[in-house]
């Protein structure tokens, strides 16, 4: 048996890789924050993971482009990041929660992607 540590920066890492490929949905920029993060005073970042005893904790801030039925983004993310956790670090992933802080137009999706 292989004993291993995985960094929090190497497993947001792994989640940014997961959503690159994905058109109409972007990270949230540095600084776009949600009503939880104004009202708790946490500093705002577009991948917070929790690790459990059984498992990750995987919550994401997002833009979402204009026109792209949110649902079906929000879906599709925790999708890819769960299969994507999951394959490579071989660690249960009990949820990801997105929240979407933006809505772009095609034309600045495209300026800031």
């Amino acid at each position: 048996m292989v004993d291993y540590e995985l960094s929090e920066n190497a497993l947001v890492s792994l989640v940014h890789l997961s959503l690159e490929g994905l058109e109409g949905v972007q990270l949230a920029a540095p600084g776009a924050r949600s009503v939880g993060d104004v009202l708790s005073g946490r500093r705002a970042k577009a991948v917070r993971i929790e690790r459990g005893e059984e498992g990750l904790t995987v919550e994401l801030s997002l833009v979402v482009a204009y026109g792209k039925p949110i649902p079906e983004a929000a879906r599709q993310v925790q999708r890819v990041v769960t299969d994507t956790l999951s394959a490579t670090t071989g660690l249960k992933v009990n949820a990801v929660n997105v929240t979407v802080v933006d809505v772009l137009l095609k034309e600045e999706h495209a300026a800031e992607g």
